[in-house]
């Protein structure tokens, strides 16, 4: 019974939502608001647009992107 609830757990995660693609145009704090509201699991870094970033995969980590304060693409879980 455990494992079974265990893997409800994951799957309960796996079903989040993962890519918030109506912030675009929003100013980042209220993005990041929306984001969390959607997904407590995630942390939200803020980078510029053009900034170099690591290429690794986190499945709970947004990067928003930002240009002149307002997301410039779509946030994605990763």
């Amino acid at each position: 019974m455990g494992r079974a609830m265990a893997v409800d757990a994951a799957a309960a995660v796996d079903d989040g939502k993962s890519s918030w693609p109506e912030v675009v145009g929003w100013d980042g704090f209220t993005a990041m608001i929306k984001i969390k509201a959607d997904r407590q699991d995630v942390t939200i870094e803020f980078h510029a647009v053009g900034d170099n970033v690591a290429p690794d995969e986190d499945d709970h980590r947004v990067r928003i992107f930002l240009e002149h304060h307002v997301v410039a693409q779509t946030p994605v879980v990763g």
